[in-house]
């Protein structure tokens, strides 16, 4: 077939134009794959983790960030359905989110074989029209920021033990056993202060359990006779008939049943030193005369004989009662009273003094922790509890609630939950049961625990447990610590 010139000119323009066109295009190819080349070797060099899914859903590209983290292989997931891969843990179902709302879609969740925390952050991309065309999902390993996080939480536990048992430190290192920061016992510490260099002799008052022999104690180990003999006597644990021979002492064949030979008194014993008589509100108003004598004359006979004794003594007194309203009884001499209340101390119940409550709370803590080889701590709204009963039996009731605790309580933590169990619910206010709503706490705690319970026992690893619950690694094995769960595996 025969064509004209005109013809063959158009076609020769034609063609021009076509290789032209292709010519284009190639080099268009070029640099689209230069391009692609240079964004997977920027993200090579990145160490997140990256990967390209189609919009039918297939996995197109991994960085080589993502097989780090992952441990997965560009041959593992590339070509692969994005359904088949998040049932073998390579993906999450925030890919197909992204694919179905068409929006940006954030995540938390552990991946790959390395079952590293990650999070995951899925991009659409869309064409020119508006269709979506690639679904970009950047990964970030936090597996390390997480375990950070709970050891700075871990950190911040032990700090503020730390500081607790410093400022114990602190006041022990200052008033030894005498722990308090309210201004009652501030003001017992100034007189202390005073007082104990001297030989003056103390009344100690207050009720059971304040504390009165530790203040005893303190004023002993402050004064010049701290290198001397400490002689602690319960006239309220000594019989009466025996109290007079303990304290005097008695000569040989004094009464029927005696030693055949002398003994020596308690008072004889703290010659030089000190001597506390506890409960000096129960002595017999027959020995009280005997003991007024010791006040003033400084001297003892023992029974049977008829020798005096000098003695050099400071006599420290204390009493839970009221010794002037025994006076009007006739159950205790008014001299004597007036020759022991030469510097009288008032010990204030402990809840007069609930400042002091948090200090006296951690001291014995340590003491316990120590002594049962424990490490538990008091949390702030188990303080609270503690600040909210009235403490009928005084500091020596709450040591022994503290030591309850550490004995009892599974966890280590120690919770309001647990410092109201021990207590009992029905010695607080109901206004303040109603404020710390203690039942649903009590229930929503149980709930918990079985739940994580469960799913730790059912998934055999935190990890997974952390994905199913939606919280972090690190709080299923707080949680699962201060709950008490143990042998799940």
């Amino acid at each position: 077939m025969k064509i004209n010139q005109y013809e063959y000119e158009k076609l020769k323009k034609e063609n021009q134009s076509l290789r032209k066109k292709l010519q284009d295009l190639h080099e268009d190819f070029i640099e689209y794959k230069k391009l692609h080349y240079t964004a997977f070797d920027i993200g090579d060099a990145i160490s997140d983790g990256i990967c390209v899914v189609d919009s039918d859903g297939i996995v197109r590209a991994i960085n080589r960030g993502y097989t780090e983290i992952t441990g997965i292989k560009e041959e593992e997931i590339v070509g692969h359905y994005v359904e088949e891969m998040i049932k073998a843990g390579y993906l999450t179902k925030a890919v197909i989110d992204v694919i179905n709302s068409k929006k940006k879609v954030s995540a938390m969740s552990t991946l790959g074989k390395h079952n590293n925390k990650v999070l995951l952050t899925g991009n659409p991309l869309f064409d020119d029209d508006g269709n979506l065309i690639q679904v970009l999902t950047v990964m970030r390993n936090i597996t390390e920021l997480l375990e950070l996080k709970a050891e700075l939480e871990e950190a911040q536990k032990h700090r503020r033990q730390y500081l607790d048992e410093l400022r114990l430190l602190k006041e022990k290192g200052l008033y030894g056993n005498l722990l308090g920061v309210s201004p009652s016992m501030n003001k017992i510490k100034k007189l202390i202060d005073h007082v104990a260099k001297t030989d003056a002799t103390v009344l100690i008052t207050g009720e059971t359990g304040v504390g009165k022999e530790v203040i005893a104690n303190e004023i002993y180990s402050r004064s010049k006779r701290n290198n001397k003999p400490f002689v602690k006597v319960n006239c309220s644990a000594i019989p009466e008939t025996l109290l007079e021979s303990e304290l005097f002492g008695y000569v040989k064949g004094a009464f029927t049943g005696a030693d055949n030979k002398d003994k020596i008194g308690l008072f004889e014993l703290a010659d030089k030193g000190t001597i506390l008589l506890d409960e000096i509100g129960e002595m017999p108003i027959k020995l009280q005369s005997k003991l007024l004598r010791v006040l003033q004359e400084r001297e003892i006979t023992r029974v049977g004989g008829n020798r005096s004794i000098p003695i050099d003594i400071r006599i420290i007194a204390a009493t839970n009662q009221n010794l002037e309203e025994l006076i009007k009884k006739n159950l205790f001499r008014e001299d004597l009273y007036y020759r022991l209340n030469v510097i009288p101390i008032e010990a204030p119940p402990l809840r007069e003094r609930k400042e002091d409550i948090p200090v006296l709370a951690h001291s014995f803590l340590k003491k316990y922790n120590e002594k049962y080889e424990k490490n538990k701590y008091l949390t702030k709204d188990s303080i609270r509890v503690l600040n909210h009963y009235h403490w009928p039996g005084n500091v020596r009731e709450l040591e022994n609630i503290i030591e309850r605790l550490i004995i009892i309580d599974n966890t280590e933590e120690i919770s309001a939950e647990s410092v109201i169990s021990i207590i009992g619910d029905n010695k607080f206010s109901e206004h303040f049961m109603e404020e710390i709503d203690l039942p649903l706490k009590e229930a929503v705690r149980s709930f918990e625990k079985k739940i994580i319970e469960k799913t730790l026992k059912k998934y055999k690893n935190t990890y997974k447990a952390a994905e199913v619950l939606g919280v972090t690694q690190p709080t299923v094995v707080r949680k699962a610590q201060s709950l008490g769960i143990k042998n799940w595996k």
